[in-house]
């Protein structure tokens, strides 16, 4: 489709361009050949009269014109995806859609899997991409290529609506066979060697590590995992201790050879959350995910 003789698909491409600042990139992205997105930019470059993107030294850096256009381009193709493009009502049953969904691992093992395999069957046409939490993909609720981030509470967006869905506490987890297995006081937390979870390339913290950081709780950590999920086989066989979700220890125990303990500190409660896009809340389909996203939380 053309617009005073832009074609409107170049947009997209503009718009991944500008962010990733990258030809290469951005056609993994797009899910292009490198050749097409290289043709695109120059079909950009014709008809903004501007270079757009210039080669310094091994990369690519945006020229003023790039830099101008990167808000109003995203503005633009928000404004398709959520009031043009989505269509007026949403019938489950009948309509389908795949929805994208920020969320960790242990969000998807606590509740979303069993929602999700629900739905199989009262909304056959509906398919769920989940994201990972990192940096990167945050970035995709700001851009509305994303329908729903699932976070704690303290990592939510100020501007946009949220619902929240549930509490968690934390717990330590050993090995049955372990030593730590009867309990642990805070000598043997901070004796102990620990398992961790990280996120995504930056290395974001679990909710427990920032709590131990700010206290200085000082420990020994033997072992770093990428997921949540990693955390009981970290243990296992070992005398290690980790700290993770009760919610999700518990379930965990029911199936491998664990014990769940308290935390010898007083860590807060983290609080779960639904965030979308304040343009998102006229997209019906975003807002029936919302209440049976609430729904089944509620039913924790």
């Amino acid at each position: 489709m053309r617009f005073e003789r832009l074609d409107l698909n170049l947009l997209v491409a503009l718009a991944v361009l500008i962010e990733e600042r990258s030809v290469s990139a951005a056609a993994r992205r797009l899910h292009l050949s490198q050749p097409a997105v290289s043709g695109a930019l120059n079909r950009l470059r014709d008809f903004f009269g501007d270079e757009l993107l210039v080669q310094s030294g091994r990369q690519m850096v945006l020229t003023p014109k790039a830099e101008e256009l990167a808000g109003p381009v995203n503005d633009a193709l928000m404004l398709i995806r959520t009031r043009i493009t989505t269509p007026a009502r949403f019938d489950p049953e009948r309509v389908e859609r795949t929805f994208r969904v920020i969320a960790s691992d242990y969000v998807f093992l606590v509740f979303l899997a069993e929602m999700v395999a629900g739905l199989a069957k009262t909304a056959p046409g509906l398919s769920f991409e989940i994201l990972s939490p990192e940096e990167r993909t945050m970035d995709l609720l700001d851009r509305g290529e994303a329908d729903l981030l699932i976070t704690i509470d303290t990592r939510v967006r100020p501007d946009f609506p949220r619902l929240e869905l549930f509490k968690d506490e934390q717990a330590v987890i050993c090995w049955s066979g372990s030593r730590h297995a009867a309990g642990i006081d805070r000598e043997a937390f901070g004796a102990a060697g620990h398992a961790v979870s990280y996120f995504g390339p930056a290395r974001a913290p679990a909710f427990s590590e920032l709590y131990f950081e700010q206290h200085a709780i000082d420990r020994r950590i033997e072992v770093y995992v990428p997921t949540f999920t990693m955390l009981p086989d970290a243990v296992i066989g070992t005398e290690r201790l980790a700290t993770i979700q009760r919610r999700y220890a518990v379930r965990c125990a029911r199936v491998m050879p664990i014990s769940v303990l308290p935390v010898p500190y007083p860590v807060p409660m983290l609080t779960e959350v639904a965030q979308w896009h304040s343009m998102r809340s006229q997209d019906a389909g975003v807002q029936w995910l919302v209440k049976t996203i609430e729904q089944a939380a509620g039913a924790l």
